[in-house]
């Protein structure tokens, strides 16, 4: 009947003339008489379901009456990339629609109480919202979004996780990963970082990992690393403190997980950024140091 797709909301408590009238106000159809009374003739006044309908152009009357009936609600579409942390996906959900409060999203995940309900051993839920293609209501419960994403993190990650014999716990793992996560998107270098930080931690030397410092400073973050910054003390600080941060710093995917769980054999112990999307390794300070003369002259 319509001849394109139209995306209407139908008001809760919506009697079966009005919803006849907004459908046709939308141009969902040419004539709300005739749709009521194919409601009325078919016993379904009283059925029609309330909430926001996705009509796609070309649908008979009885196409739509069964959308309604059945309450076919419109999902929204929404894409989590690997690697971003509560507040960026708490942003991501916002401007889908799916959530109405950002905030309230954040306060959720970083909430003690609530986390104890789900598979997590840390302060929050960051590292444990699995990064995926979803599709959510419109105004989702968001005890729903996070159970969702954070079974997803049960089904895709434990059982890789659970076929190691690596003798980090899970949640150390979820931070290793995390962190490699955000050195590179790169997924053939994955391992070759987690080599580093696993060399660097054999060798009781501290991670000093960018990434780490920004999640700390996440709410006061310029946006571009600074001296002072990495002299600030936070819980954060892999410059400053020993060994892992006390959560994990984004939601990583399922490759970052599996380069703490076989990382490669190597000597390194540093790494600098190449200035496109890889990155240069080094075993010695010296050979690190003569790398960033070079990368950093290129970049410049």
């Amino acid at each position: 009947v319509n001849n394109s797709d139209k995306i209407v909301k139908i008001p809760e408590n919506s009697t079966a003339k009005v919803i006849s009238y907004i459908l046709e106000e939308n141009k969902v159809i040419p004539a709300n008489k005739l749709f009521f009374l194919l409601v009325t003739i078919t016993g379904n006044e009283k059925n029609l379901k309330s909430g926001e309908y996705k009509f796609e152009k070309g649908l008979s009357y009885f196409d739509i009456m069964d959308i309604l009936v059945k309450g076919k609600i419109y999902l929204y579409k929404v894409v989590i990339p690997e690697g971003l942390n509560i507040y960026e996906i708490a942003r991501i959900l916002f401007k889908r629609k799916v959530i109405n409060n950002k905030e309230a999203f954040i306060k959720f995940c970083f909430n003690k109480n609530i986390i104890k309900k789900f598979l997590n051993n840390g302060f929050s839920m960051e590292g444990y919202l699995f990064p995926d293609t979803y599709n959510f209501y419109k105004n989702e419960k968001i005890s729903k979004i996070v159970k969702i994403m954070n079974d997803n993190f049960i089904k895709k990650v434990l059982p890789v996780i659970k076929k190691s014999n690596i003798y980090l716990t899970v949640n150390e793992i979820v931070i290793l990963a995390s962190i490699i996560q955000k050195e590179t998107y790169k997924k053939d270098e994955m391992p070759v970082i987690a080599s580093v930080f696993f060399n660097r931690m054999k060798r009781g030397m501290k991670l000093q990992s960018d990434p780490t410092i920004i999640y700390g400073l996440w709410k006061n973050f310029r946006g571009y690393l600074t001296k002072k910054d990495i002299k600030l003390y936070t819980a954060y600080n892999t410059y400053l403190n020993y060994g892992l941060p006390p959560t994990p710093i984004s939601n990583p995917g399922l490759s970052a997980i599996k380069a703490v769980l076989h990382p490669a054999k190597t000597n390194f112990l540093y790494f600098v950024s190449t200035g496109k999307g890889s990155h240069a390794f080094a075993k010695t300070y010296a050979e690190h140091r003569r790398n960033i003369k070079l990368y950093r002259k290129r970049l410049h």
